[in-house]
């Protein structure tokens, strides 16, 4: 929010888990570049990356066997 403002009514970051008719799981998110081109956020790359980064490992734990 400190590099753009409008950013916020996008943030807390949230993660959709979704089950589909054929039981397929699915984990959907903004994905930090979508919300750079959405709010037209100039510099931050080091909070987007960041971002990019937890939510990354947020997700890739969550669908660990």
């Amino acid at each position: 929010m400190n590099c753009e403002q409008t950013v916020a009514i996008d943030l807390p970051q949230k993660i959709l888990i979704s089950e589909d008719a054929n039981k397929n799981v699915w984990l959907s998110y903004n994905n930090p570049d979508y919300l750079k081109t959405r709010h037209h956020i100039k510099g931050c790359d080091t909070e987007l990356d960041n971002a990019s980064k937890a939510l990354n490992a947020v997700s890739t734990a969550a669908v660990a066997k």
